[in-house]
């Protein structure tokens, strides 16, 4: 239960020989490459180039992905709680491999890229026709024809636009016109539509009191009225749309064989992982080289799929991976109950391979947090049924399973949270509480506290460990020592200094702060360059005590967060109880209830996940953990439209 133990390898395999063997151990899948690393001796070695298969296989994930995008939306899906239960199909790798290869998609593309063309050009055909619709109702009140709207060999006639505020000036200036005139059609926002008529005399005259005004010519559509025109078009788009309808009810017949193409594009995706795989390949003469991490436990399997795969025609070098190298990939491996909490890590950061799995040591002090900040039977036995039905009856992917497991575990603890705290959905049980949320705050006050000490000290006793483990047990005195001697004995001489207990306590806890206390000062900045610098920086980290001060007031969130959801709660039932008073009342405070109680669950389990995760993150990991750690990379892809069993 810890950081997966890693072994590096070097292999050595003739050229012709790669590609078969990139297909086994894409089937083997526990596998993650690193880019070759050649030294200056070594000049020979040239990067083997990407083959031309891989930009083909692009192409083909390119066309597959365009495909289903097309047909997707096509296809009537379940909703709710029915599609969660169906989920995704579920395939062996071996299946897929098997049903992607018989499939042939080609004829398929042509057809549906066919059909997408047409259905292109109808709605470009129907665009069109729309924006001259909207270009010809301004115009719909003119009950000319536009083919009578002609120059003449006297009169010219010009339709155009010209702005509302400057109509009026138009208007004034044209009456100055002996032989001109203008005829308003409409108006439109900040626009008028007119037609300028003149005697050709008049022409240039009109043309630059127009010109001066900002007036813009246009050409109205077609020959008839701008209302017949206009009908006409509509006419038309109707008639495109049954078109449009008849292409797309094609498509509809098409989205049977998407199963098949979301199928082949899994295949294909992992296709690409494994031609790009190439790239971590050097070659010297006929010989390609690669290198890589593979779990230890692993090796012996790893070492017999090369034997059984290439005979001998392959050297493969092996060691233990470095244990302070950060390239060093990471896979996390935990029990049962363990494993749901890797989130929180994987969400901070992978340890580095020198570091230890934080998840094993928060994941039970995680469990107790969240229950005791949401604590309420009720709200727990809702979670606990809802992630339970789901984990029963939902065919859910292998994230999404993980998750709800996680939020079945803690379901679990707030329950039994609730049963000390005796409440269910803010009332009290039948049964006298173990901790009183309304009388007992001083209790719980200390509770919380007494839980963040203990986190505290354990997170700083895994500190002590990693420097123990390597090599280093002075250091995990000075740093982690004199630290326990301080804080605990101020904690001691604090509570002696506020109760009755024995003087002798209080004395040992008074000289193992100032022990410690001193120690700090003189041994924590031991590699400062100077004796004073040594004290200056042992100093400036005895300030750090303060920090521990506010670490100890954080977990106070554990008991204010439990109170909260209880108020709440409280308080939706007094309303159900004031309007509950008729029949009208009893419904409407079900409503309320229900409502209420709801939305209460969910900001209290949200709360709770929240604010445990900051305690994990700051108070705790800030004693021991920094992460950085780089994922092991499975030599698979993660799928996208089936579960890979």
């Amino acid at each position: 239960m810890a950081i997966v133990k890693m072994t590096k390898f070097n292999l050595f395999a003739f050229e012709e020989d790669v590609n078969p063997l990139l297909d086994e151990l894409q089937r083997f899948e526990y596998v993650h490459f690193t880019d070759t690393q050649t030294t200056s001796e070594e000049n020979e070695l040239e990067r083997v180039e990407i083959p031309q298969a891989v930009a083909e296989n692009q192409e083909e994930i390119t066309k597959l992905q365009w495909m289903i995008d097309l047909l997707d939306g096509r296809v009537e899906k379940p909703s709710g709680l029915k599609a969660m239960k169906e989920g995704l199909a579920n395939y062996t790798f071996q299946e897929l491999e098997h049903e992607a290869r018989g499939i042939e998609y080609k004829p398929l593309y042509e057809k549906l890229r066919d059909v997408n063309q047409e259905l292109d050009g109808i709605q470009q055909q129907m665009n069109n026709l729309e924006q001259e619709i909207a270009d010809l109702v301004p115009w719909s009140s003119l009950t000319s024809e536009v083919s009578l709207l002609k120059d003449t060999e006297e009169l010219v006639v010009l339709p155009g636009i010209v702005q509302l505020k400057s109509y009026d000036a138009v208007k004034d200036d044209f009456l100055n016109l002996q032989y001109s005139y203008l005829q308003e059609v409409s108006k439109e926002k900040n626009n008028v539509y007119l037609i300028a008529i003149m005697l050709k005399d008049e022409y240039d005259k009109a043309i630059e009191i127009l010109r001066r005004h900002g007036f813009n010519r246009v050409e109205i559509l077609g020959e008839q009225t701008p209302a017949k025109e206009i009908e006409f078009r509509k006419e038309k788009i109707e008639a495109l749309k049954a078109d449009k309808k008849q292409h797309e009810e094609r498509l509809d017949h098409y989205t049977e064989h998407l199963p098949k193409l979301k199928l082949l594009y899994e295949y294909k995706m992992n296709q690409k992982l494994k031609l790009s795989a190439n790239e971590n390949f050097m070659k010297l003469s006929e010989v390609n080289i690669t290198q890589g991490y593979i779990p230890m436990e692993k090796a012996g399997a790893f070492d017999a799929l090369l034997s059984k795969t290439l005979g001998n025609r392959y050297y493969l070098q092996t060691e233990d991976a470095v244990f302070d190298d950060a390239e060093v990939p990471i896979i996390i491996e935990n029990n049962k109950f363990v494993t749901p909490f890797e989130s929180i890590t994987t969400m901070y950061a992978l340890p580095r391979y020198n570091e230890i799995d934080p998840t094993p040591f928060f994941a039970i002090f995680y469990w107790i947090f969240f229950g005791m900040m949401a604590a309420d039977f009720a709200y727990g036995l809702i979670l606990f049924v809802g992630s339970g039905i789901a984990l029963k009856m939902f065919n859910l992917k292998p994230s999404m399973r993980k998750f709800v497991t996680f939020f079945f575990y803690l379901s679990i603890s707030v329950m039994i949270w609730g049963l000390i705290y005796a409440s269910a959905f803010g009332m009290s049980l039948p049964y006298k509480p173990l901790l009183n949320s309304s009388t007992d705050a001083i209790k719980l006050l200390g509770l919380s506290v007494i839980f963040g000490g203990v986190h505290l000290f354990y997170g700083m006793a895994i500190q002590a460990y990693m420097k123990i483990r390597d090599g280093e047990p002075l250091a995990a005195f000075f740093d982690v020592g004199l630290w326990y001697l301080a804080l605990i004995g101020a904690i001691v001489f604090g509570v002696g200094s506020m109760i009755s207990i024995p003087p002798i306590v209080t004395q040992i806890g008074k000289w193992m702060m100032i022990i410690g206390m001193v120690g700090i000062v003189l041994f924590t900045a031991r590699d400062a360059g100077s004796i004073v610098g040594r004290l200056v920086g042992g100093l400036y980290n005895l300030y750090g005590i303060s920090s521990y001060v506010g670490d100890f007031v954080s977990y106070s969130r554990l008991m204010a967060l439990g109170l909260s959801g209880g108020f709440i709660a409280t308080a939706i039932n007094m309303i159900v109880e004031m309007v509950s008073g008729s029949l009208v009342g009893i419904v409407f405070g079900a409503v309320i209830f229900l409502g209420g109680h709801a939305f209460n669950t969910f900001l209290s389990m949200l709360s709770a996940y929240v604010h445990t995760s900051r305690l994990t993150y700051v108070e705790f990991f800030g004693k021991f953990y920094e992460g950085g750690g780089k994922k092991f990379n499975l030599f698979r892809n993660e799928p996208k439209y089936i579960n890979i069993k």
